[in-house]
């Protein structure tokens, strides 16, 4: 099988918001409206979430690989029903075993390609229909690697798929849409920052409470992120919302990888 989705331009639709809640190792986030059921869940290959990390969160979810993310997969105990890209970071042997197991539906692809493994993903996921994702494998590694990944979901939103956050033992990034309210109800005390960051673009009508420096009506920019390392506060749940734009809240535990 070889790369060519249709080319698809303009902005990210205007979301009905049924998210209802994602639900996380350590981290809960609520949003007022109707639940859709468990979102897929596609593991990329940057820094390997933990095998602990992934046994709380994969259980009841469809599981996509995306080539190398396969590895944390199956040392967690889990066999992916999608495997997505080329190969090359994966060890051959591992590859066969799932090729060989013949109930995983596996997706080739050349090394030379015009897309990443994730977004090969995005456009499969798209092509079947799939609503929402959450992704891990993602954190870690290169900076550039990061940045397609993020803008990658944006580039994914235009296609009816939304990322609703990128997630790991260590870091997460949550997707927060124009007209949406969020609370974060979090019960791992390693989760100490607190990051809003704009994302494609200006994101207007910002705020933020249950932390250290509030938010009232702000207006964010990508040039102008102020809205960095912020504290959470004890005992307290976190609320944000943004009345247009696409805003990232960025949770870390500042520990850093093994």
């Amino acid at each position: 099988m070889t790369t060519g989705p249709g080319k698809c331009s303009g902005p990210p639709p205007a979301w009905v918001t049924d998210v209802g809640e994602i639900v996380l190792p350590g981290v809960r986030a609520v949003v007022s409206a109707e639940e859709t059921g468990e979102p897929l869940a596609i593991v990329a290959g940057g820094r390997e979430p933990s095998p602990q990390w992934l046994r709380k969160f994969l259980p009841g979810k469809d599981l996509w690989c995306a080539d190398s993310g396969l590895i944390p997969c199956m040392k967690a105990g889990f066999t992916p029903s999608r495997l997505l890209g080329d190969g090359d970071s994966t060890p051959g042997a591992l590859w066969e075993k799932v090729v060989s197991a013949g109930t995983t539906a596996v997706e080739s692809f050349p090394a030379d390609k015009d897309y990443t493994d994730l977004q090969l993903a995005f456009f499969r996921a798209a092509g079947e229909e799939r609503r929402s994702v959450i992704v891990s494998g993602c954190w870690g590694g290169r900076f550039d690697h990061l940045w397609s990944a993020v803008h990658s979901a944006l580039w994914a939103a235009e296609r009816g798929v939304r990322v609703l956050a990128f997630a790991d033992h260590l870091e997460i990034l949550f997707l927060v849409y124009g007209g949406e309210e969020w609370i974060l109800e979090i019960t791992d005390v390693r989760y100490s920052v607190l990051s809003l960051l704009p994302l494609g673009g200006e994101c207007g009508g910002v705020f933020l409470e249950g932390a250290k420096w509030t938010l009232n009506n702000a207006v964010l920019v990508p040039w102008r992120p102020f809205a960095v390392s912020n504290s959470l506060r004890e005992k307290e749940k976190p609320r944000i919302s943004v009345r247009e734009g696409i805003l990232g809240v960025y949770l870390g535990t500042g520990e850093k990888a093994d």
